[in-house]
């Protein structure tokens, strides 16, 4: 469970750096189960530094990774920050290409939770580590900055940002309203999210949490794979009946994120 002086930074700033959270032992696991499944999930299409490459990782190939949306190191934060009723929706894997530009992880400041992202290797304001616009999931300013892309006016490298650097094993947690962004990274930057959304509490947040739902079911397409289940029917299954992912599962179906 996170502090009040955490909850504190999250709330006011937007994210939070965890240090330490994965062992050395879960490392070695983390990084044989990326091997093999973003190896499996591109024969077609094998990673040559061009193009992104992001998988999930809530099937039976990957074990570890699939059961990290109940671990409580990241479903007991998600719930302090927007509630018991938050619910997990997805833990990938990607590959990142060059620079990624400012944007939010949302379609509307309506519909909200919680990212958690970690990578593979040390990583720093040169080498790609995350960088975010802190207090940019508040309102006025969430919007001047979508204003201000539009706009062509968010240069990456100007903007007054803090850089989340970071050793394998640390965790970056950050509203997915906040605006961020990575430059100078590695071709092949192994980074791992885990993300959680608030359960619509109103109208509004409702109607774009759905339509987040019909975005997300074009992910695989976005990057290359060929059409198939995002949630795996053993992960559906919930064969170990954890009573965390039977509620989510009622509530992706209720929302539309399971069809």
């Amino acid at each position: 469970m996170l502090s009040e002086e955490q909850l504190f930074h999250f709330k006011t700033f937007g994210f939070l750096v965890m240090r330490e959270v994965f062992t050395s032992h879960e490392l070695h696991t983390l990084n044989t189960e990326f091997e093999a499944r973003l190896e499996s999930a591109y024969t077609h299409m094998p990673f040559d530094g061009t193009k992104r490459h992001w998988a999930p990782m809530l099937g039976v190939d990957t074990p570890f990774y699939s059961g990290l949306l109940e671990d409580p190191r990241f479903s007991e934060p998600a719930e302090q920050f927007y509630g018991e009723d938050v619910f997990g929706i997805i833990c990938d894997a990607n590959r990142y290409v060059g620079d990624t530009r400012w944007h939010p992880d949302t379609i509307s400041h309506h519909q909200y939770g919680v990212k958690f992202a970690f990578y593979l290797e040390p990583v720093g304001a040169e080498t790609g580590a995350l960088r975010v616009l802190p207090g940019s999931h508040h309102q006025p300013y969430h919007d001047e900055l979508r204003q201000a892309r539009e706009e062509e006016r968010l240069e990456l490298a100007q903007m007054p940002a803090y850089v989340c650097e970071s050793e394998p094993g640390d965790v970056v947690a950050f509203d997915l309203r906040l605006w961020h962004a990575s430059l100078g990274g590695a071709d092949d930057r192994r980074m791992c999210t885990l993300v959680y959304y608030n359960y619509p509490k109103n109208p509004d947040e409702e109607t774009v949490t759905r339509e987040q739902a019909l975005s997300n079911a074009s992910t695989f397409e976005r990057f290359g794979l060929p059409p198939q289940p995002k949630y795996p029917a053993t992960w559906i299954a919930n064969s170990t009946n954890h009573p965390k992912r039977a509620k989510w599962i009622e509530t992706m179906k209720e929302l539309e994120f399971i069809r």
